[in-house]
């Protein structure tokens, strides 16, 4: 085996639905071509050139990372996995100076980046490469915070939210202060599931795969925004809600069955969701607009499609805290349909600064999103205006051809 990563401990520090999409992708379009674009969306919060130096070193390095002959058998044993994933994810490796492309500007320290490759190989970079980014920044430019009290506060948010009945899993690899802190994490929170055994909330995992194996939980997570993006250049925007839905049934039959709605806004996605996908699909995740109103939304479309929604539940995702997550638990409860809670940002980079422990250290607000599949422009037409992730010109291009 190569040398180990100075920052990843493994190959599996990364999101599950990252791994998920790659086994799909492999069995339905395997030749495919990506592009893949990281947008800063604060610019207040930039890289400098000694971060960027750092930088650049742990890029290069991803290409030492592989499975252990014992992380492929941990890969195996999933339901959901067959023998060729895990044998194909035991040859991967990462090629950044290749597929990663990206310049900084030292005087006005824009910062940008590309990933551009088969589909199947550049799926990976995206969580650990945002996670990179924002180490970076916390490593090398604001440096006014420490690891004091973090175990304590994700142990206490843990058992709030296990207390008042939320099912949740940790969600924060990609703009997690380091791995370090997410590790600090999910270790409180395990804690937080054996103090409340007997509370009506569960903690059901980490969307992190290595952390999920090391502290013995559950790995998390299904499908993200880009499989329906990349889907809506290879087989028509019309309907790749409707067709994403179905690839990803004939991969899992049923398994992972939690439908992501607002790739190209909800509206969009209930033509397509009718009883058929309704039925197969135990599941919906909301990750933009305002949840309460899409909570009683799902509920009526649920029943308008002939399907009782006390038997689904949705998958909240929308850069939940703590408070929020509670209140949807309660609206959902007297909504009469079940609800689950996908939580970030808020456990894996809650920091105070030292200087003055009433101001927050600000995460960075940043993504990595398809910009290209065969060639083909793709864009995300999200609930909320302010994730779109396209000029207002194609956005409206868009539209038209959805008709909206």
């Amino acid at each position: 085996m190569k040398s180990r990563h100075e920052v990843f401990p493994s190959i599996l520090d990364n999101d599950l639905y990252k791994f998920t999409m790659q086994h799909a992708v492999l069995q339905h379009y395997k030749d495919a071509k990506a592009v893949y674009q990281f947008t800063n969306r604060d610019k207040d919060l930039q890289l400098n050139a000694e971060a960027v130096a750092w930088l650049d070193k742990q890029i290069k390095d991803m290409a030492n990372l592989e499975l252990t002959p014992e992380e492929r058998e941990y890969i195996a044993s999933f339901d959901f996995f067959d023998e060729s994933y895990a044998n194909y994810l035991a040859k991967f490796r990462y090629r950044p100076e290749e597929q990663v492309q990206y310049k900084f500007d030292p005087e006005t320290r824009d910062f940008e980046l590309e990933i551009t490759g088969l589909w199947h190989e550049t799926i990976l970079y995206e969580v650990p490469l945002l996670a990179l980014i924002s180490e970076a920044y916390f490593k090398f430019v604001d440096r006014d915070w420490n690891y004091d009290g973090q175990y304590e506060k994700a142990l206490d948010k843990g058992v709030k939210l296990l207390e008042n009945g939320c099912k949740f899993s940790e969600f924060g690899t990609r703009r997690r202060r380091d791995y370090k802190t997410q590790d600090i994490v999910v270790h409180a929170l395990d804690e937080a599931a054996e103090k409340c055994k007997d509370a009506k909330g569960v903690f059901s995992g980490s969307s992190n795969v290595y952390l999920a194996k090391k502290y013995g939980t559950p790995a998390i997570g299904t499908v993200a925004h880009e499989f329906f993006m990349a889907i809506s250049a290879l087989e028509g925007v019309e309907h790749a809600n409707g067709i994403a839905l179905q690839r990803w049934y004939d991969t899992y039959k049923g398994a992972l069955g939690i439908a992501l709605t607002d790739t190209f806004t909800t509206d969009v996605f209930l033509r397509d969701f009718n009883h058929d996908l309704a039925t197969k699909y135990a599941a919906v995740r909301q990750d933009s607009g305002d949840p309460v109103e899409f909570l009683q939304r799902m509920v009526d479309h649920y029943k308008s499609v002939d399907v009782d929604p006390k038997n689904k539940f949705i998958v909240f995702s929308d850069a939940l805290d703590v408070p929020k997550a509670i209140k949807l638990q309660k609206a959902a409860h007297e909504a009469g349909i079940g609800a689950s809670f996908g939580i970030g940002t808020s456990l894996t980079n809650d920091f105070t600064k030292v200087s003055n422990p009433e101001q927050k250290s600000t995460p960075m607000n940043m993504v990595i999103k398809m910009k290209y599949c065969n060639g083909q422009r793709v864009i995300k037409l999200s609930d909320d205006v302010l994730k779109h992730s396209a000029s207002d010109d194609l956005v409206d291009e868009l539209k038209k051809k959805l008709g909206i």
